[in-house]
């Protein structure tokens, strides 16, 4: 199938070309009409939460060559890497394979890493144990996994979206990447930075547009393109940059981004976001951000990526600092030491969770490492809900008892009447950091695993009886290449050892 553009499109960029040429004076107008209607080259991240340090990498580099998927580095993301597969593996779907169920990869556009690598250019060594990010329009949560491997844990990842069908799909991804730091929120972005003013020292607004840039990957994107529809998107646009923008503390760096190409929903609404606030809206320029980035500069400092300079999809890139002054400073400090604190407590008791006590934090942490040789990082506490506990990244009270979030942190495990059982959201986030009770499978055991099997193992192997050596049912986690896939419960049959599959049916699905 081949692309025509819409002759309207096209005109519209033509006409544009002629009229403002310096903004067009690298762009060859047919040459970017001839690249719209060109097959858009997969690429992937492999996730670093994962896959951890120079091993993780070494490991990677090793699965794409058994699964013979030829990779090149993606220059403006260091674990991001265009992709091709060999003719015999072609029909099989990247998304179908054992290292993407697990978590190890993240299918994703190319131009779409450039948000967040452009968020923490120039804070390469941050450590976020005390600060707060947020991701404002966030599914399916390919920058959010992305921002979250940044932060290694560490923090408060807010990850917002509004539309309900999406969310699923949102949290879904989190769990899958294995990230233990996030807030998940279902707002509408200007009504949740309303209520969050003065909070987030790294701001994403990958912002909802017309997707003219999209266009290589679904040709439908222009079907019933008009110019009317970005005057229509920019006007929802500017109230959002506007909030966001709000909901940023004092220096804090916000990126808005789009997968489009005109003016009206990038450069103009950035530029109405400084017309508004003149004295405190600082352009970050991205000149720098990779090798190559002039390119695509623009003469403000934002980054339009237009489909053939690299072979992408088509985006806008800019990045804002506040910079707010000392009587403007003076001036919200006092509206936020006015503001009801005993209406934030109330609001606080009404959170269906509590933190432990020292004593159930001893005791669950205890379970814990005697189980797993696990420690909680430091970044978390545990919260409990009935029979349930919870991991959550510290700090939250300010969030909880000011928006309404649909999940937070990690559900670690249940406490029934039969004793402990350790959940798969703890596998996913913790498993790579645990060290007992680990049992390391082979890719068509995982396979098994994931359509639904329960495993046999022979009752005489060394890596057996290292974690088995009782009668009574005994939790294991089952590793493949020290990634963790899942947790059952392990018993005797006979001269046998039978694992007990307790994945989660949602997750079960035939892998290639």
């Amino acid at each position: 199938m081949s692309l025509v553009l819409p002759e309207n499109f096209k005109a519209h960029y033509r006409n544009l070309s002629k009229t403002n040429p310096d903004d067009f004076k690298n762009i060859e107008i047919e040459e970017f009409f001839k690249y719209c209607g060109l097959p858009l080259r997969k690429a992937f991240r492999f996730n670093q939460l994962k896959y951890r340090g120079n091993t993780g990498k070494n490991i990677f580099i090793h699965e794409t060559e058994k699964q013979k998927w030829e990779i090149e580095p993606i220059i403006w993301c260091n674990n991001g890497y265009f992709v091709d597969r060999k003719e015999e593996v072609k029909t099989i779907a990247i998304g179908a394979t054992v290292p993407h169920v697990l978590g190890g990869i993240y299918l994703q556009e190319a131009s779409s890493m450039l948000p967040v690598t452009a968020l923490f250019h120039g804070h390469e060594n941050i450590d976020f144990s005390d600060l707060s990010v947020g991701d404002l329009a966030a599914s399916p949560g390919s920058k959010s996994t992305q921002i979250a491997e940044k932060m290694h844990g560490k923090g408060i990842l807010l990850t917002n979206e509004l539309s309900s069908t999406r969310l699923k799909a949102l949290y879904s991804n989190l769990e899958r990447c294995g990230v233990s730091n996030s807030l998940l929120t279902h707002y509408d972005a200007e009504n949740l930075c309303n209520l969050l003013p003065n909070t987030f020292d790294f701001l994403l607004l990958d912002a909802p547009c017309t997707g003219e840039g999209t266009v290589r990957k679904n040709f439908k994107a222009l079907e019933n393109w008009s110019p009317d529809d970005a005057v229509t998107m920019a006007n929802l646009q500017k109230k959002l940059i506007i909030a966001a923008f709000t909901a940023l503390k004092n220096g804090g760096e916000l990126v808005y981004s789009t997968c489009t190409l005109g003016d009206p929903e990038n450069r103009d609404v950035v530029n109405y976001l400084r017309e508004k606030f003149p004295n405190q809206v600082e352009i970050i320029s991205l000149e720098n951000l990779f090798e190559g980035a002039e390119k695509a500069i623009t003469h403000e400092g934002y980054l339009q990526i237009w489909p053939q300079i690299f072979d992408s999809e088509g985006f806008f890139v800019a990045k804002i600092r506040k910079n707010l002054n000392t009587k403007t400073i003076e001036a919200q400090n006092k509206i936020f030491a006015e503001k009801d604190k005993h209406q934030e407590e109330k609001n606080l008791k009404k959170f269906p969770f509590t933190k432990v006590t020292k004593k159930q934090n001893v005791e669950i942490l205890e379970i814990l490492y005697s189980q797993w040789n696990f420690a909680l990082p430091e970044n978390f506490e545990l919260w409990n809900r009935d029979k349930e506990w919870w991991a959550f990244p510290k700090r939250i009270e300010h969030f909880v008892s000011n928006i309404k979030v649909d999940r937070i942190g990690v559900k670690i495990g249940e406490m029934h009447g039969k004793g402990w059982k350790t959940v798969y959201e703890f596998c996913s986030a913790f498993g790579n950091i645990c060290t007992k009770n680990m049992l390391e499978i082979t890719e068509e055991q995982v396979k098994k695993v994931y359509a639904g099997n329960n495993l046999d193992f022979e009752n005489n192997s060394d890596n057996t009886k290292l974690i088995f050596n009782k009668k009574e049912a005994k939790e294991i986690m089952l590793t493949y290449k020290k990634f963790p896939v899942a947790i059952g419960k392990m018993t005797i049959a006979g001269n046998n050892l039978k694992w007990k599959n307790q994945l989660p049916r949602v997750l079960l699905r035939n892998l290639k």
